[in-house]
């Protein structure tokens, strides 16, 4: 068993405990989770009494001796400057409003924390119009060779350092909501696991998310090595009409564990959903899928047939589609997991849902653009 699913299922039992709240879930799995004040009090309590995890607010010190520190909602640019450095850190999180550039805090990140693992600067804004940052991501990552994981999500970056292939340990990268000018090349990077922005890969065996790559960029990847990936996101790549991309579902058959996947399609083509309908052995190509988003679809066909024979489903996000056929149907048969329905459709005129269809489902969002369409739904879908 993979660390991920040992991590997961202590999730789902905590949740079971009524101990965790499930905030939201999406692509198969929790993505926000909450707890009760109270018990997040006696969890900060107990964590300062064995010195686990220092919690730093401006009214709070850092500590020289606990190895894990993590920042809230910081607002004096110069408030750690000149806290006191712990050199044995391994972990460092800031948490905070994303309204600050990155210059003073820099500062205190730069300090050869060599045994730093986990660097989380999510929001904390690198590089932006009319703003020279006191310091580049580089100068922050050149010396942590022992990280595993990197958060630079949201921080405005354009470019990703070179020398970041230096991280062979890094496992996760977290680059997502940041505008690169240009790709990275990360095919030196063989132990990382899950990767998140618009940046170039290899063939690593062990990656288990790859969000946001261009379907050029993936066309050109073995596929036969992303044995272990999970989580999947392809979108269109700039030049993908010039280029004449075009991905075949059934080469995703050899993704056995793939659990959830984004095809964002509006331009470039994939074979079968250019003959206007999705393919019948859905189920064979998608054994393991527990989470479907496709984006630009044009159907003539009814997707429901074959989308309910993926028995694992759990939510489905139909956006941004085109369907010219008479009528959708889900029927009784098939769905018996799913949790979220989401369709927006141009051109969809009806839409039936049977009594007993989707028992499990607990989310549901229909908006179609240019004609009314005629719903039949079950009354205990529509409170």
């Amino acid at each position: 068993m993979m660390m991920e699913d040992v991590a997961r299922h202590y999730m789902e039992e905590l949740i079971d405990r009524s101990l965790v709240e499930a905030v939201r879930r999406a692509r198969g799995k929790v993505v926000f989770c909450r707890i009760h004040d109270l018990l997040r009090d006696v969890a900060i309590k107990k964590a300062k009494e064995i010195n686990f995890v220092n919690v730093v607010y401006n009214e709070h010190h850092s500590s020289t001796t606990c190895r894990r520190e993590v920042v809230h909602h910081l607002m004096d640019n110069n408030y750690l400057c000149d806290r006191r450095v712990n050199k044995r850190m391994r972990s460092f999180l800031f948490i905070g409003e994303q309204k600050r550039m990155l210059g003073s805090y820099v500062k205190t990140t730069n300090l050869k924390l060599k045994l730093l693992r986990v660097l989380n600067l999510r929001g904390l804004l690198f590089d932006c119009e009319g703003y020279i940052p006191f310091m580049s991501l580089r100068d922050v990552i050149c010396e942590l060779i022992h990280l595993r994981y990197l958060g630079v999500a949201d921080t405005g970056l354009r470019h990703l350092p070179s020398l970041i292939s230096n991280l062979q340990f890094l496992q996760t990268l977290d680059a997502s909501g940041n505008r690169f000018e240009g790709m990275t090349d990360l095919r030196k990077l063989t132990s990382v696991r899950h990767l998140m922005g618009r940046l170039l890969i290899g063939d690593a065996v062990n990656l288990q998310t790859l969000r946001s790559i261009s379907s050029y960029s993936w066309s050109k990847l073995q596929h036969k090595s992303l044995k272990n990936l999970r989580d999947l996101e392809i979108y269109d790549s700039g030049y993908v009409e010039l280029r004449r991309v075009r991905l075949d579902l059934s080469s995703f058959s050899i993704l056995k564990n793939l659990r959830a996947l984004t095809l964002r399609v509006l331009t470039f083509r994939i074979s079968s959903i250019h003959q206007k309908q999705l393919p019948e052995d859905m189920d064979f190509i998608f054994p393991s899928l527990e989470s479907l988003k496709l984006v630009g679809l044009h159907l003539e066909e009814d997707p429901m047939p074959a989308l309910k024979k993926l028995q694992r489903l759990e939510d489905v996000i139909l956006d941004s589609c085109c369907f010219s056929g008479e009528k959708m149907r889900i029927s009784e048969q098939g769905f018996g997991r799913l949790r979220k329905l989401v369709f927006y459709f141009d051109g969809l005129d009806e839409l039936q849902i049977d009594d007993e269809a989707m028992p499990s489902l607990m989310e549901l969002k229909l908006r179609t653009r240019g004609r009314q369409m005629k719903l039949m739904i079950p009354d205990r879908l529509r409170a």
